[in-house]
């Protein structure tokens, strides 16, 4: 699978993971008015992505935690909470730091709980099984 997408419950905004090649990984955010892309280095935990969307999908009614991921460098950070209403919230945080031009763009994007075993099994079969 070369890419992975998560759209939105609500608007045309979408997240979308690109082109898994060992440890890295492109990601993407896409509205009607913001638009950016940046390259992650997953280390060797790109596969926690992929347990993190399982874990959602796991859960028999909404949760009261915020459950997150972060690159190792900060480049992207992805951030999970789920409402009474069963409405999943994803904070996400993209940044380029220390060049010419930085940028930073914090934003969300929001799903409904009926969506995530099937954003769970796409997360899998892009970022792969978790090592034994």
């Amino acid at each position: 699978m070369q890419e992975f997408r998560v759209q939105s419950s609500e608007t045309e905004a979408e997240l979308i993971f690109i082109g898994i090649n060992g440890d890295n990984f492109s990601v993407a955010f896409s509205s009607g008015t913001v638009n950016c892309q940046r390259e992650v280095w997953a280390y060797t935990d790109a596969h926690g992505l992929a347990d993190l969307f399982e874990w959602m999908a796991s859960q028999s009614k909404p949760w009261k935690t915020s459950e997150g991921w972060e690159s190792i460098e900060g480049e992207f950070k992805l951030y999970v909470s789920c409402n009474v209403r069963g409405n999943i919230i994803f904070d996400l945080e993209m940044k380029q730091l220390g060049g010419a031009e930085e940028w930073r763009v914090k934003t969300q994007l929001k799903s409904e709980f009926g969506q995530l075993p099937s954003l769970a099994k796409k997360a899998r079969a892009f970022f792969g099984p978790s090592p034994s």
